[in-house]
């Protein structure tokens, strides 16, 4: 017979209304057995041999986080290289003040590039952002840095390249007939200016993927995320963007070799994205068949179980994000990633299959899109239960979130447009009329939209209390809070890391919650964040993870 632990604690959130308290909890074969006080687990206590472990006995412990947007191999990639972002960054590898300013960021970037050994290859930086940072071209790079050492500024949204002149020969652009045929691909390069954008990534990324992929160094960047995902006290992550560097198969293989291990403190959901299957010419029979294999390469930790990511409208950091009238100000267009014919047909073929369909979509224009989308794939195969999932819902309108309420649709949000965007956005592109109701989740979780809140990170850090913080102040950078009608409570930006992330992921029935049945996930705090209140959130430390029942101190 198995033994069981019983693990006490000031007290534990559980997330479940009907028993949402608790001091004690049995767990048996990784698995929740009991939940109570230690004299309610008394029939447990008295049919098995057990340990009480009062380890947590003056912590506040709640199911362990999730969450479900990330891009492991992103930060695996960028904690390679210095940050020099608006944001101030505290990572495994390093802490990385932030630079509001253009004088503040030229100090930075210069001081991190008279580090740079020019032997190690190209210099790379992380997080430039232009209505920060101000305008930075090609020439700017050659006369500011340097005109024989290759250097690349990755924007802040990811979506966005910037090279000097030495590195476009390293990445062998020497001119137009280096560029890929693709009218979209062309479309969206600039080479005087050194600028590569949405599309026009697939013209330099199979330099920087040759450089930031060998195994030599995406092993420990993997490692990187790893540690980044326990600080933040998370037991379920989703890479929601599998073959966003590769093919979806190559990546699944190298996150099983990562993570597919005992030491691991969490599991990983994998996704696969639309955008791989289009750049290898797959047709959406062809994905859906390529989807199907992938499921059989399942192991415990590392997983696919028929979820997909679609494509709709640009980045958010960028102001790629399609809006519709009256656009932007200064009258500039937003992009579409895929055309929306090819993401329909995509739709089609995986709405049919029964899979969960996740669809990034920023911008109130992709936000019609996605909506028309979902309502003409239930209306000619109409499906109970379907989960279609809108990825960030960066702006919207209430009118668009009173018709995905309608028709059965979710969102995993990500509430850090607000914190870092919004008092910009008040200023250029949007106006504060717009830019104040970035993210409007309060309003989506009034009429019963279920609703998760992710990093996508690097776009935001690994911390899941910082997220719940953003959601319930919807402070900004500035220190001032916006659009304040669309605050979470604490109780509800919780359950957005917690239960309602699980209901997300369709995994609901396995983790999210502390109650007999599910894995014994939880996260250990070093204060209440029901007695902290909304601001307190993001001063709350984690102290330790526990999964499947195993301890794992942070």
């Amino acid at each position: 017979m198995s033994a069981l632990t019983v693990f006490t604690a000031k007290r534990f959130y559980t997330m479940e209304p009907t028993l949402p308290t608790a001091t004690a909890v049995a767990v048996l074969d990784g698995q929740v057995a009991g939940v109570g006080t230690l004299a309610d687990l008394a029939p447990w206590l008295d049919a098995y041999e057990h340990t009480i472990d009062d380890t947590f006995a003056d912590k506040v412990v709640l199911p362990g986080f999730i969450d479900p947007h990330l891009h492991p191999f992103l930060p695996a990639v960028l904690s390679q290289m210095p940050f020099v972002a608006p944001d101030p960054w505290s990572l495994p590898v390093g802490d990385y003040p932030g630079a509001t300013t253009p004088e503040e960021y030229w100090a930075l970037l210069e001081q991190r590039f008279a580090a740079h050994d020019p032997s190690d290859g190209p210099f790379f930086s992380w997080g430039y952002h232009p209505l920060f940072h101000g305008p930075i071209t090609r020439s700017d790079l050659d006369s500011r840095l340097s005109a024989e050492v290759p250097v690349v500024l990755w924007h802040r949204s990811f979506h966005e390249l910037f090279f000097n002149t030495p590195a476009l020969a390293w990445a062998n652009i020497e001119g137009p007939d280096s560029l890929p045929e693709q009218p979209e691909v062309r479309a969206c390069v600039d080479l005087a200016g050194g600028r590569f954008w949405e599309a026009g990534l697939m013209a330099v990324m199979p330099a920087v993927q040759g450089r930031f992929m060998a195994p030599e160094r995406i092993g420990g960047g993997l490692m990187t995320v790893a540690e980044m995902a326990h600080r933040g006290g998370l037991t379920t992550i989703a890479d929601m963007g599998t073959g966003l560097f590769t093919t979806p198969e190559a990546e699944a293989g190298i996150l099983s070799m990562a993570f597919e291990r005992d030491e691991t403190p969490f599991r990983l959901l994998m996704t696969p994205i639309e955008t791989a299957f289009i750049g290898d010419g797959s047709t959406p029979a062809q994905a859906l068949e390529r989807c199907l294999a992938l499921e059989q390469t399942s192991g415990s930790k590392v997983f696919f179980d028929k979820h997909v990511k679609l494509m709709a409208d640009g980045a958010f950091y960028s102001q790629a994000f399609k809006l519709c009238a009256p656009g932007y100000i200064d009258g500039h267009h937003g992009e579409w990633i895929v055309p929306p014919e090819v993401t329909t047909q995509m739709a089609e073929a995986f709405w049919g299959a029964g899979y969960q369909i996740h669809i990034h979509v920023n911008g109130d224009e992709g936000a019609q899109f996605c909506l028309d989308l979902l309502e003409s794939l239930f209306n000619g195969h109409p499906r109970i239960d379907h989960r279609f999932t809108m990825e960030h819902w960066g702006y919207c309108t209430e009118d668009q979130n009173r018709r995905l309420a309608v028709l059965g649709g979710q969102v995993s949000g990500q509430p850090y447009y607000v914190h870092m965007l919004g008092d910009k956005y008040s200023e250029v592109g949007m106006g504060p009329d717009r830019a104040h109701q970035i993210s409007r989740f309060g309003s989506l979780v009034g009429r019963g939209t279920p609703l998760a809140l992710h990093s996508d990170c690097p776009m935001a850090p690994l911390e899941p209390l910082r997220l719940a913080w953003v959601a319930a102040n919807r402070e900004t950078l500035s220190g001032e809070s916006i659009g304040t009608n669309e605050c979470l409570t604490v109780e509800q930006a919780l359950r957005a890391i917690t239960i309602d992330a699980a209901w997300i992921l369709r995994l609901e029935n396995e983790v999210g919650s502390i109650r007999s049945g599910k894995k014994a996930d939880f996260t250990v705090l070093d204060a209440d964040p029901f007695e902290g209140g909304a601001d307190g959130l993001k001063d709350i430390g984690v102290v330790a993870t526990v999964f499947e029942g195993r301890v794992q101190p942070v």
